[in-house]
């Protein structure tokens, strides 16, 4: 089954090229709210297999669908793609040249912000949704649901029937994901989504993956409202034999120089440092502030 399922995510992800961007970005904005990813294994947040179907359900019940639903992939599934796993209906086309072009033509941008807004109005607590059928619907009661344990959220498998992918995550996940899913709609409403920062301010997608809340996203030291990437540098290990400062000048360089961003040292341009610091921080890290030089550096552009 897992097989299967993991077959069925790489058929989305190919019958759409808009699919693997937004999955993307999902993930990332849903690490930064702290709604995904258990990093003991298990947990209450939810796992990205079930982020990742969250996305494709909502991706099939668009008006055009973007993506078919598993039912229909059944009706396009040759006899060489029958399958049945553990007595459960594993058919759908190994090939996505097989399924039907989706007549749907938004935007992978405008498709996210309808993501959030779709979320955002959802009573999930009385919905199943399932990507067989390509919907959510209403959540029959417990004893018609054929073994499928329902919670706060009811993410059926695609496949097992009886599995609900996001039995592990608790009502108080479900509560922060519809209101973090609410900011992310309001926030995407506005011009910091819509227009270019003229300031070199992070906007669209970027202001969205900012973590903590969409509209108020947390800012540290120096940051002063920029798009910050942490990036470890002193591995356990040590970096391969190489020096400390070859390889900080080397990242620093190609940061700097090739992409065009602004890098500081760890703790921020001007801090002294911290017990324990060595040296300086070496000339391709060294930190600077000015936002990029001319008038394109520091903002979004092509």
């Amino acid at each position: 089954l897992a097989l299967f399922n993991t077959r069925f995510l790489r058929l989305c992800a190919d019958a759409d090229p808009r699919v693997r961007p937004l999955g993307y970005a999902l993930r990332l904005w849903a690490g930064g709210q702290r709604l995904a990813g258990n990093r003991a294994g298990g947990g209450p947040l939810l796992t990205n297999y079930a982020l990742t179907l969250l996305l494709v359900l909502f991706l099939q019940s668009r008006s055009p669908p973007v993506l078919p639903s598993v039912r229909r992939l059944r009706l396009l599934a040759g006899p060489q793609d029958r399958a049945q796993v553990g007595g459960w209906d594993c058919s759908f086309p190994r090939d996505a040249a097989a399924l039907e072009p989706s007549g749907n033509s938004q935007s992978a941008a405008s498709l996210l912000a309808e993501f959030f807004s779709y979320f955002g109005t959802l009573d999930l607590g009385g919905l199943l949704l399932s990507p067989l059928e390509g919907r959510a619907l209403p959540r029959p009661p417990p004893e018609s649901l054929g073994g499928l344990r329902p919670g706060p959220l009811t993410l059926q498998d695609p496949f097992e029937l009886s599995h609900n992918v996001a039995a592990n995550v608790t009502a108080r996940t479900v509560s922060r994901f519809v209101r973090c899913c609410r900011d992310a709609a309001r926030l995407c409403r506005g011009p910091e989504f819509l227009q270019k920062s003229r300031r070199g301010r992070p906007w669209g997608v970027m202001r969205l993956l900012q973590p903590g809340p969409a509209g108020n996203p947390g800012n540290s030291g120096d940051s002063q409202g920029k798009f910050l990437i942490p990036v470890p540098l002193r591995p356990p290990g040590g970096c391969g034999g190489v020096p400390q400062s070859e390889v900080s000048a080397a990242v620093g360089f190609v940061l700097r120089e090739v992409l065009g961003c602004g890098c500081e040292p760890e703790g921020g341009c001007g801090d002294t440092g911290t017990a324990g610091d060595e040296e300086e921080p070496p000339p391709g890290a060294r930190c600077h502030l000015e936002g990029g030089t001319g008038d394109s550096r520091g903002e979004f552009g092509d």
